[in-house]
């Protein structure tokens, strides 16, 4: 009987152990590897959408594009609920990745991606002045344990370092660089290597009369490399210039923006404000782009009826984009392929991170609507070229033949 009783007992035992855990677990919806919770994953989710909406200058674009927002949400809800991206740090910047790809049908207008490891280094470094929006201390402890994800982009990559390519196509005459990268990481040694090698480039063809640079699968990095590397030492007697017209709406990212504060214009002085085809952002900024002059060696003179040729492409983005802007503004360049991919005319301090509340993950983003020239949305459409390509032929085909033509009117 007492050996009933106790066995009794003991299953009963078993019995409230297992509701208590079933009930633990219920309350805990699931949470995974001690990383974040369902209701926790659903604040964020929640909170990313109401971003795209409100404070993401480039919503309208994306629709135009062919994404479909209202699916695109509706299946990362799914996704959310299975549990999956809540498996790991890594599992989850993945699943943002993979959501900001959808929405920009893998464009990534206006940098619309998942900070990485090396975005949140150099932020950190720097201070930047977006972080004390945020909790910092879960910021940093999500990217404690280097999340990393794979971009799969239909525009150029900046994850390569910077480095030239560089060929003479006639002696004398004509000479070549392609650049598939800005991204120099700090001084990398790379990005020494690269100063050492544009500023040989130059000096070795001091007196030709034809240089071309093809950034057409140039996704971008620093501004500094172009500027400081291949204009500066050509900005002689030339205004190397332009002036940037953005659009954005009201908000907390904006209200921090320097140009936000001391640019902002009545939206009708605006060029060609009628094609920028946009509704939410009704407030209009500017910025003045220029390049700076350094002396590469005294006397040097290149010859004054110099032409210099950009090859660009949809694969040229960001700070390649924005060279790209700047030789056509100028007139420093004459731009030779098809329109760019854009990301390089949305703002000087762009761009810049929000913080999901409850993982501390970043999502990297521009918070200002660029424009280029022709007033078109600049992420939409790229900087024109000012010439196309060649049936059947490329950037470098359709530049030497131009050449060739240019030779034929002076003999």
């Amino acid at each position: 009987m007492k050996k009933s009783r106790i066995f009794t007992v003991i299953k009963c035992l078993f019995l409230a152990a297992f509701v208590i855990c079933t009930i633990v677990i219920s309350k805990n919806r699931y949470k995974i590897s001690g990383f974040i919770s369902l209701e926790e994953s659903e604040t964020d989710y929640e909170a990313f959408w109401d971003f795209i909406y409100n404070e993401y200058p480039f919503t309208e674009v994306c629709e135009r594009k062919g994404a479909d927002l209202k699916k695109i949400k509706e299946e990362g809800y799914k996704e959310i609920k299975s549990s999956s991206p809540r498996y790991s740090q890594n599992s989850y910047i993945s699943f943002y990745a993979k959501l900001c790809e959808d929405i920009t049908s893998r464009y990534f207008t206006g940098h619309l991606y998942p900070a990485s490891m090396r975005d949140h280094e150099y932020g950190m470094t720097v201070s930047d002045s977006y972080f004390k929006l945020y909790d910092v201390d879960l910021m940093n402890s999500f990217y404690r344990v280097k999340p990393s994800y794979s971009v799969n982009s239909l525009i150029g990559s900046d994850a390569r370092m910077v480095k030239v390519d560089i060929k003479i196509i006639e002696e004398g005459k004509i000479a070549y660089v392609r650049i598939d990268s800005f991204r120099k990481r700090g001084y990398a040694k790379e990005y020494i290597q690269y100063k050492k090698d544009m500023k040989k480039f130059f000096l070795d063809t001091e007196k030709y009369k034809h240089i071309i640079i093809d950034v057409s699968h140039n996704g971008g990095g620093s501004v500094e490399c172009y500027d400081s590397d291949i204009l500066s030492y050509n900005n002689i007697g030339r205004n190397i210039r332009q002036r940037i017209y953005f659009l954005c709406s009201k908000n907390k990212y904006t209200e921090l923006n320097p140009s936000f504060k001391n640019n902002q214009i009545d939206i009708k002085e605006v060029p060609n404000i009628k094609n920028a085809n946009t509704k939410k952002n009704t407030i209009a900024l500017y910025e003045e782009d220029a390049a700076s002059f350094q002396e590469l060696a005294p006397g040097y003179a290149p010859p004054k009826d110099r032409r210099y040729w950009l090859l660009i492409s949809g694969k040229t983005a960001s700070a390649a984009d924005r060279l790209a802007g700047l030789c056509k503004a100028s007139g420093f360049a004459t731009l030779v392929g098809s329109n760019t991919g854009g990301l390089g005319h949305n703002g000087r301090y762009s761009p810049i991170y929000m913080m999901l509340p409850k993982s501390g993950l970043l999502i990297k983003f521009d918070p200002l609507y660029g424009l280029n020239s022709e007033g078109y949305c600049s992420d939409e459409v790229g900087i024109a070229p000012d010439i196309y390509n060649l049936p059947g032929k490329d950037a470098l085909e359709t530049c030497l033949e131009e050449i060739r033509k240019l030779g034929e009117k002076t003999n």
